[in-house]
């Protein structure tokens, strides 16, 4: 979490709401409050771009959405 800029807090709320999703599609272990981690695709999902470790880039996963929120909200 490190590499999006995101507070201790912002982060762990991430957290909470990758493991609600998870919990959602049948991983029950996930309930655990001890469980503090949670698949990285989860969380690029969450957030709305790829998070490469390797050269710390973050790429668009979302990038049609983004497109279309940026023609109509007049930025293009």
């Amino acid at each position: 979490m490190n590499m999006t800029g995101y507070s201790e807090s912002q982060s762990k709320k991430i957290i909470k709401q990758a493991k609600l999703i998870l919990v959602n599609k049948g991983f029950q272990w996930y309930k655990n409050k001890r469980v503090g981690r949670v698949p990285m695709k989860i969380v690029e999902d969450i957030l709305g771009f790829e998070l490469n470790l390797k050269n710390d880039i973050m790429y668009n996963v979302h990038e049609d959405t983004a497109n279309r929120e940026e023609t109509q909200y007049g930025s293009n």
